[in-house]
């Protein structure tokens, strides 16, 4: 069953991030680029099981990955998505994985080929699902020129792994009616990360 929103905890991260490869974002009407940094593995206590896996795909600021060692859950944002996490009960069941994406211009990114790399990224993590918070991202990862409004609620396909979207932190931070709206994509997540691992 779905779990109501639970209250704020802090976490520990299990691993930290390899140096972050920079990606071409795909089919986009812009010529921006994207990198995206290893997977890391939330909630060392989560590691190993039988749940779920969770591939969490999150937009973040290059700063954050300029300063050699990204952490997910610092600052109001990052801690947004701790309690994200936990009130769908995450930290306790299944195993999850976040990957941070970065949206750079061309004068501070390398071009590489983001299709070649997320089938990578995606078998790495064996993911039942994935979760990609941000509206650029998404567009970008899905090749996508769809309103984010049309993205939401609905489950795709990246590499045959089913992918639901949702706002990032710090969207969420900047436009609180929009909570709702995030905690019904997570939900939507919670169901088809339970039909994939079953």
């Amino acid at each position: 069953d779905i779990v109501p929103a639970a209250a704020t905890f802090d976490a520990k991260l299990s691993a930290r991030p390899a140096p972050v490869r920079a990606l071409a974002a795909g089919a986009q009407a812009s010529p921006v680029l994207w990198s995206v940094g290893e997977a890391l593995a939330l909630y060392a206590g989560t590691t190993t099981g039988s749940g779920p896996r969770w591939l969490v795909l999150a937009e973040t600021s290059v700063a954050a990955l300029h300063a050699g060692a990204f952490e997910p859950f610092e600052g109001d944002a990052g801690k947004l998505l701790d309690n994200m996490l936990r009130a769908a009960r995450l930290h306790q069941a299944g195993i999850v994985f976040l990957a941070p994406l970065v949206r750079h211009t061309q004068a501070d990114a390398v071009s590489a080929n983001l299709a070649a790399a997320l089938p990578s990224l995606l078998a790495g993590a064996q993911a039942d699902v994935v979760l990609v918070m941000g509206r650029l991202a998404a567009q970008a990862l899905l090749q996508s020129n769809e309103p984010f409004g049309k993205l939401r609620g609905r489950a795709h396909e990246l590499h045959g792994v089913k992918t639901i979207v949702t706002h990032d932190a710090a969207y969420l931070l900047r436009t609180q009616a929009d909570k709702a709206k995030a905690w019904e994509d997570l939900c939507l997540a919670i169901s088809v990360a339970k039909g994939a691992a079953t």
